[in-house]
């Protein structure tokens, strides 16, 4: 037996009025609109389709990815661990932000550790620019760096890499 997702009328209608949105800028290319904003608002709609259809993006770059994951593994205290973390961090930012929305507890059940591991393991992330943070009252809050991965495209991209941290994955 299969399992299907439930699609109330107002998921069909937010997709149609999406998909006719995406043919209506397609068509406009067509007509000599600058083709580059075109493009860009194209890839928007069909994020958002596919979000409706149960696919998140990011954007990673796969060398600076793999550099951070050889970074833990080498030098963490729990490296095992610390990887986990690592890519969970993804799945926990929003369409608008490098921001993780997850607390330090959620991401601790995530991984199976207790908060003061995750901060240990964030902590190494900082160390070398992977992730950085923010205080905020008595609270943190936590970014991963959109040098290496992010949901943001074009200019929004560009102004969050250039304000980032540098990254010290060299040893």
């Amino acid at each position: 037996m299969a399992v299907a997702r439930l699609r109330t009328r107002r998921d069909v209608k937010e997709q149609t009025g999406l998909e006719g949105v995406r043919d209506v800028l397609q068509s406009m290319a067509m007509g000599g609109a600058p083709a580059a904003v075109l493009d860009r608002l194209v890839a928007t709609v069909e994020r958002e389709l596919a979000a409706k259809r149960g696919w998140r993006f990011v954007m990673v770059e796969p060398h600076l990815y793999a550099e951070v994951v050889a970074y833990l593994d080498q030098h963490s205290r729990r490296p095992r661990k610390a990887v986990q973390l690592w890519a969970r961090l993804f799945t926990a930012l929003p369409p608008d932000s490098n921001e993780v929305l997850l607390s330090r507890a959620e991401l601790a059940q995530m991984v199976g550790v207790g908060p003061a591991a995750v901060s240990e393991i964030m902590g190494e992330l900082e160390a070398i620019g992977a992730v950085y943070r923010r205080k905020e009252g008595r609270g943190v809050r936590y970014f991963v760096n959109p040098m290496l991965g992010t949901h943001l495209a074009g200019a929004a991209r560009d102004k969050a890499q250039a304000e980032a941290p540098r990254l010290q994955l060299v040893e």
